[in-house]
């Protein structure tokens, strides 16, 4: 974030008073290469049917690196998703990874934004007790807050953070070819979005690999395993139970040690 500049403006209003309407600019970093959905698409143009393995390591763990930060922060982000993720493939990390950056925070709110006493942050920002963000990627506590309002918190970043991953190990949104409504029926009934049969070969949903060490999966084969162990990650993080889900700074450094294995 480089500045922000608040301002405010005049507006008639047909039958009443002219009304004033504040407006925040935020200057921002810009990411040339455009979003990670746009990426995933093009992957998929390939013929391929997920992300290469340790392309999606290094994706999951840069994105959970940011959400673990606002984490820390008491923000809840709200709206996780491959549309809102940047990923610059010519602009490169010192591993080599490109770079990527979670962005679109206009639906982000304080986690105690009951407490919160900025005036400009309730302008227009739903507090965390109401449905908000997109249906495919919400967690089931989320969208069941639009039949009654019930306080939820930085676990519904998790549950679609879980969906994220659904992208990279898929190319297709969650709960792919399903109608809304079918979808408003699994989610309110607390179901995750279906694996494809090809992730589901692969086994281990008892999940029992993300706490393995790096030195027990030697001798396997790496791709295969890398996705096996971001499948087992998909089914942590989208636990019907807020409480039973990992952090996000859990996650990173499940990632982060992951990553500095295969590079060792």
């Amino acid at each position: 974030m480089y500045g922000h500049q608040l301002s405010s403006r005049w507006i008639p209003s047909e039958g009443n008073p002219e009304r004033r309407i504040i407006q925040s600019v935020i200057l921002m970093e810009y990411v040339n290469g455009g979003s990670l959905k746009d990426y995933l698409e093009e992957v998929s143009k390939t013929g391929e049917k997920h992300v290469p393995a340790e392309m999606a390591l290094c994706i999951a763990r840069d994105v959970a690196c940011a959400l673990a930060e606002i984490h820390s922060k008491d923000i809840i982000h709200r709206d996780i998703k491959s549309e809102n993720i940047l990923i610059d493939l010519d602009k490169k990390r010192a591993d080599g990874m490109p770079l990527v950056k979670l962005c679109d925070f206009d639906r982000a709110v304080p986690l105690r934004s009951f407490l919160h006493t900025c005036c400009i942050a309730h302008r227009g920002v739903a507090p965390p007790d109401v449905c908000v963000g997109t249906p495919r990627w919400m967690a089931p506590e989320v969208l069941r807050a639009m039949d009654k309002r019930n306080t939820y918190g930085l676990e519904v970043d998790i549950w679609s953070y879980g969906c994220l991953l659904l992208e990279l190990l898929t190319l297709q949104v969650p709960y792919t070819d399903l109608p809304d409504l079918r979808i408003h029926e699994l989610l309110q009934s607390g179901k995750r979005p279906p694996l494809t049969d090809e992730l589901e070969a692969l086994g281990s949903i008892d999940e029992h690999l993300v706490t393995q060490s790096g030195s027990d999966l030697e001798g396997l084969e790496v791709e295969s395993e890398t996705l096996r162990f971001l499948v087992d990650l998909f089914c942590q993080c989208t636990k019907e139970n807020p409480a039973d889900r990992p952090t996000a700074s859990d996650i990173y450094k499940l990632l982060l040690a992951r990553t500095k294995h295969l590079t060792s």
